[in-house]
């Protein structure tokens, strides 16, 4: 618990050092083609489609936290696991290659700061194209599932059929209604449509694992000041019984975030389960959502 303790210290003294490093930035952050350059957000659900970053091998260090206990399986062995209520937290590490273009791979490991052994650590991966200029197509493959590098029982290590495959298309708003929307000089708005499909999923109601969930999405984010930013994006099922409790209406993020190696995001997300007013009751409180502190590796 030690170790954990001064892992989770160095973190914070490495994000302190790159704040006041970037928090002396005068100009706005432009690329080759004179576009703003959007804040680059740790890989996540949905957050890759809005992510900047082109470099060929990337990496990053974070530790994530929810705000609230809740009830987890905990396995401790092939066979056997325990049910414990506890605030989930995790160690994580997080990896890309970028081969060409914006082609990519990325692979993360977590793994809980407590109750930990080579069973409870599990990783979530994604990979595709994705161009996070505006005006471009993306195709990303992603799965966040139930991962393992060790599995229990007869339960293979991934699950490639329940992952999603996403094509969506990025584009900037008409000037006229950007620039009345825009804050600051170098803030920046993009935004994307698309279409997410999964071959195979479960399904609560019966208990067993159905075919070709259908999901479109659409959504927005904002760059405040080059480096804070919020995303939000919403979700509709064209077969609402293929949504479940935990497949939210919309999801969303807010924080800080940097663009170089060596520099953090503090970030708050939440991804599952939320509803909007009126809709069936979901798990996707503000307290259901996840901080996370996280140093983009100097590599």
């Amino acid at each position: 618990m030690r170790k954990q303790y001064l892992l989770i210290c160095a973190l914070l003294s490495s994000a302190t050092g790159a704040w006041a490093a970037q928090t002396d930035e005068k100009t706005p952050l432009r690329d080759k083609n004179d576009e703003p350059v959007q804040a680059g957000v740790f890989t996540s659900r949905w957050g890759r489609l809005f992510s900047g970053n082109d470099k060929v091998f990337s990496g990053a260090l974070s530790f994530s936290s929810g705000l609230k206990e809740q009830w987890m399986t905990i396995p401790n062995s092939e066979d056997s696991a325990n049910q414990k209520k506890k605030i989930n937290q995790t160690l994580n590490l997080s990896l890309q290659y970028s081969p060409y273009s914006f082609w990519f791979a990325n692979i993360t490991s977590r793994l809980p700061v407590t109750d930990t052994n080579r069973y409870t650590a599990d990783y979530r991966y994604s990979f595709g194209y994705d161009d996070w200029h505006a005006n471009t197509f993306s195709l990303v493959y992603g799965n966040y599932g139930d991962n393992h590098f060790w599995t229990s029982g007869s339960r293979r290590s991934t699950y490639f059929e329940q992952g999603a495959v996403t094509l969506a298309y990025k584009f900037s708003l008409p000037k006229p209604v950007e620039k009345s929307l825009l804050i600051n000089k170098g803030d920046s708005i993009i935004c994307q449509v698309g279409y997410s499909w999964v071959p195979r999923y479960y399904d609560l109601s019966d208990n067993d694992i159905r075919k070709n969930k259908n999901v479109m999405l659409g959504g927005c984010g904002y760059t405040f000041k080059q480096h804070f930013f919020v995303r939000a994006t919403a979700f509709w099922f064209p077969d609402s019984s293929q949504q479940q409790p935990w497949n939210g209406d919309y999801s969303y993020s807010f924080g800080y975030a940097g663009y170089t190696p060596g520099s953090f995001s503090v970030q708050y997300a939440n991804y599952s389960g939320t509803r909007y007013p009126g809709h069936q009751s979901g798990s996707g409180k503000f307290r259901e959502g996840t901080v996370s502190l996280i140093w983009f590796l100097p590599i």
